[in-house]
C-alpha cells in the first residue's frame, strides 16, 4: 500500500471528539462481532483503518476510553458528550492503528470500499452483497490480521 496525502476530517454525532486524517486509509470492513453490535448500537460496525500515526485527535479528554475483553484487546472509545462511538485503535508504536467508524468521515467519497464482513456468524441479517464473509472467531481475526500485516507490511 502507498499512503497517499489524502487530508480530510472526522468527527463523532455531535462534533466534540474532531479528527483530522493525514493519509488515505488502509481499509475498510464491516464487523458483526457482539462486541461492535453493542458499542455501536447497530447490527454491525462498519470500520475504516488507519494508521494511529495518520490520525491527530482534537482532545482526547473527550473520549471515554473502555476494553470490552481480554487481550488481544481493542481500546474502544465513546464521545463524552454525545456517546456515539469515536474512535478505537489497538497495538503500540509503529504498529499501532486506529478504526475509525466510517460514518464519521465528512468525506464519505474518498473512502475505500469495504472489503469483507467478520464475525459472521453473529450477524443478525444477511447481508445482500458478493464480499467474502468470515465465520468463527480464528477466521475472522486471520482475515483482518491478514490483510492488515499486508497492507502496513508487517512480518517482512
Amino acid at each position: 500500500m502507498t499512503e497517499t496525502l489524502q487530508q480530510q476530517q472526522a468527527a463523532c454525532e455531535c462534533g466534540a471528539c474532531q479528527f483530522e486524517v493525514g493519509a488515505a486509509p488502509a481499509v475498510r470492513f464491516f464487523c458483526h462481532c457482539t462486541i461492535c453490535q453493542a458499542y455501536n448500537g447497530k447490527p454491525f460496525a462498519d470500520v475504516t483503518v488507519l494508521r494511529a500515526k495518520h490520525v491527530d485527535v482534537n482532545d482526547m479528554s473527550q473520549i471515554a476510553f473502555k476494553k470490552y475483553r481480554p487481550p488481544p484487546n481493542i481500546n474502544r472509545g465513546l464521545c463524552k458528550t454525545c456517546g456515539k462511538p469515536a474512535i478505537e485503535f489497538v497495538g503500540f508504536g509503529p504498529a499501532k492503528i486506529m478504526f475509525l467508524p466510517s460514518i464519521t468521515f465528512k468525506r464519505q467519497e474518498l473512502l475505500p470500499p469495504p472489503v469483507m464482513h467478520i464475525f459472521y456468524h453473529r450477524r443478525l441479517s444477511d447481508a445482500a452483497d458478493d464480499l467474502p464473509k468470515y465465520s468463527g472467531y480464528l477466521r475472522s481475526q486471520m482475515a483482518v490480521g491478514g490483510r492488515l500485516m499486508r497492507l502496513f507490511g508487517w512480518g517482512k
